[in-house]
């Protein structure tokens, strides 16, 4: 596809003043954000990671991690709070290698498809998974433990992470540019591989690997020592400790995201690249909420009675203390 797009698009283009403005717009909220969450953690009630007795939405009771942890490792927590919460640092130095690291998936990228569909895939991924997750987030943390009637038990909230440098509305920096370059690299690996296989096909291979890199990292991600992210109880069908659901969001984010960007030279060609980028960019922001109510619907409520009769509520159970 690489010299195909390169071919109709221009290996040099940049898409014009939308996409420097999308740019723009999106470093706009990257500031803000981390401004709030950081400075204002309250407007969006953030929890505390050095005071972990003061969650509330899932409290630390209600959280997955609690029952993987021993009472020591608990009452560490307790103590001293997330490991390396506080260490702003720390958590600077992982958003600039994770920076370093999407840089170099972009220039790949620019090289093999042009800096338009480069930009487009960078700034849609980044919006895509970055409002899909805060959507998640944010919905668990002012909404949980209202939904007393969720087919795995009182739905406590979603999911939260707790460490970050910048952010996305809620979602860590680190987060949405490791999502860029795993999509991009699932992307680019399943072309090579098959690459006689059409469009829909290659989007299915690529949200499979994407799928089974998170399935070892985030089990490892959200472990004691590292609580990168912190899940709530009430989900059914645990993988690791993990909700299921997690990992088919994955795959389906992955596989709509991949057919969406390779449509873009035809939806340049009827739209031209101010509305094709305007189109792509606006299908992947209303795309975020359809998924994230497709999920809910589908798995909560439909996949969840199911499961729940037959009392399928994990596959695999990580032993305490690991």
């Amino acid at each position: 596809m690489a010299n195909d797009v390169r071919n109709r698009t221009g290996k040099n283009a940049t898409g014009g003043a939308f996409i420097t403005w999308a740019y723009v717009f999106l470093y706009l909220i990257i500031g803000i954000s981390t401004y709030i969450h950081h400075v204002h953690p309250w407007i969006l009630s953030v929890p505390d990671n050095r005071n972990v007795a003061s969650w509330q939405h899932p409290a630390f009771e209600e959280t997955a991690i609690y029952d993987r942890m021993t009472e020591e490792e608990r009452r560490q927590v307790l103590k001293e709070g997330v490991p390396q919460g506080g260490d702003l640092t720390a958590q600077f130095a992982t958003d600039l290698f994770m920076i370093i690291v999407s840089w170099f998936c972009f220039i790949h990228a620019r090289a093999n498809f042009g800096s338009w569909m480069a930009s487009c895939f960078f700034i849609g991924s980044f919006i895509f998974t970055g409002l899909e997750e805060s959507i998640w987030i944010l919905t668990g943390r002012y909404l949980g433990g209202l939904l007393e009637h969720n087919p795995g038990g009182t739905f406590f909230g979603t999911y939260w992470f707790s460490k970050g440098g910048f952010w996305f509305f809620e979602t860590p920096l680190v987060a949405c540019l490791g999502w860029f370059a795993i999509a991009y690299s699932c992307v680019w690996v399943a072309g090579k591989v098959f690459p006689r296989m059409g469009l829909w096909g290659r989007a299915v291979v690529g949200g499979l690997i994407a799928m089974g890199t998170d399935l070892w990292a985030d089990p490892v991600a959200t472990s004691p020592e590292l609580m990168n992210w912190v899940w709530a109880k009430g989900d059914f069908f645990l993988f690791f400790g993990i909700p299921f659901y997690n990992f088919i969001g994955w795959f389906l984010l992955i596989f709509l995201f991949a057919v969406i960007w390779e449509k873009l030279p035809d939806m340049e060609r009827k739209w031209g690249r101010t509305g094709s980028s305007a189109l792509f960019l606006t299908v992947c922001t209303s795309g975020t909420v359809l998924v994230a109510l497709f999920i809910y619907v589908v798995w909560f409520l439909v996949s969840g009675g199911i499961l729940h009769q037959f009392g399928l509520e994990t596959v695999v159970q990580i032993p305490k203390g690991w």
